[in-house]
């Protein structure tokens, strides 16, 4: 699955178009390598999202094919980690697109 796809049917961003906006600018790592819109999720893959002051860390743990109930997306992902950064920048998303981000 497309990490833009997961990120959006996780519900950890709320549009696919904010997602890949994101990976595009160099807001998600996969394994600590920095991951395009395009790059295959899969179970067990440690994602690191900069999501405007915050960095989130989490593992996937489920797929899947269809947009879920917002309790079931959740199982979807285990959050490994969550800091508060200093907002240089506002950053990858550059402040503008912050309202498209889901807060868990």
């Amino acid at each position: 699955m497309r990490l833009d796809l997961f990120l959006a049917l996780s519900r950890l961003v709320k549009r696919r178009s904010a997602a890949k906006a994101l990976a595009e600018g160099g807001g998600v790592r996969i394994g600590g390598q920095p991951a395009k819109a395009s790059h295959p999720v899969r179970v067990g893959d440690e994602l690191e999202l900069r999501l405007g002051a915050r960095e989130l860390r989490v593992r996937v743990a489920a797929l899947a094919e269809k947009k879920l109930p917002p309790a079931e997306a959740r199982k979807l992902y285990e959050i490994l980690s969550e800091t508060r950064v200093a907002d240089e920048d506002e950053g990858p998303s550059g402040g503008a697109m912050d309202f498209l981000i889901r807060r868990p």
